[in-house]
């Protein structure tokens, strides 16, 4: 799992981040939680699941679980994807996700 080092949260999970993210690392399911992350799926942008979709092996073996934000319900994951896209529209004018989120930017937990 790595994550974003400016990493995109949504109001709620702003307030919890420190704890999010040691439970996420410890591997503890946290009811609410939603990731998002680069696409798995070659043409999409982004994915967003629940954090305890990791804890199944088949999902996590497949998933790209580099995590740009964090949010706490699934409309609040909603907003902060559409937030994330417009504002990689407004600053290069394409929907090139990946490029945007570059590699040196990730870190390792």
């Amino acid at each position: 799992m790595r994550w974003y080092s400016d990493l995109y949260l949504g109001s709620n999970a702003a307030h919890n981040i420190h704890e999010i993210r040691k439970k996420a690392v410890s591997g503890k399911l946290m009811a609410g939680v939603y990731y998002i992350t680069l696409s798995s799926v070659p043409g999409n942008l982004l994915d967003i699941f629940h954090n305890g979709m990791l804890r199944q092996s088949l999902f996590a073996a497949n998933q790209c679980t580099d995590i740009v934000g964090v949010a706490e319900g699934k409309l609040e994951a909603v907003r902060l994807v559409q937030t994330i896209i417009q504002e990689i529209y407004e600053k290069t004018g394409g929907f090139d996700v990946r490029g945007y989120f570059k590699e040196e930017s990730f870190v390792e937990e």
